[in-house]
């Protein structure tokens, strides 16, 4: 497996567990951190979608909902946008990193439905397959070039 870079250790830290969209969260904040550019200021954060994502958000920007900075709206989008007093950035995950999460949910919804009445080993054996999946994942999100993941929203 490959090694986890230190920004998303500490996102599964704050997270509690990884997950695709925690770790994809990380690397929205990252990128509206890089097309933001050379602005100072305190950053301010929309992000458009109740998620994991959120926790990768808080860790890469240090926007969080408990300082105010980061403001969760429910319109269903995975849409970040990120200011400062002088600049706004809006970044959103492309329809590839979506599937790609996705797929990962799907295997989760299969192999944990009525797994509480399995017995233990069939539950452990489920977990494994879950933890495999992430291990091919993740590296994948961390490891790709940002316009395979998110894409920069015009502000017109």
């Amino acid at each position: 497996m490959t090694e986890t870079p230190e920004i998303f250790d500490r996102i599964y830290t704050r997270h509690g567990h990884r997950c695709p969209m925690s770790t994809l969260g990380g690397r929205l904040g990252l990128a509206a951190i890089k097309w933001l550019g050379d602005n100072t200021g305190e950053l301010q954060a929309i992000y458009s979608n109740r998620t994991c994502a959120t926790d990768g958000i808080a860790e890469t920007t240090g926007c969080t909902e408990d300082k105010g900075s980061l403001i969760v709206k429910n319109d269903g989008r995975h849409a970040l946008t990120l200011s400062t007093a002088q600049a706004s950035v809006e970044v959103e995950l492309t329809t590839e990193a979506l599937e790609m999460a996705g797929r990962y949910r799907s295997l989760c919804n299969r192999l944990e439905n009525g797994s509480d009445g399995l017995e233990a080993d069939e539950q452990v054996k489920r977990r494994a397959e879950m933890d495999a999946m992430l291990d091919e994942l993740l590296p994948q999100f961390w490891q790709a070039e940002d316009q395979k993941l998110v894409q920069k929203k015009s502000k017109d």
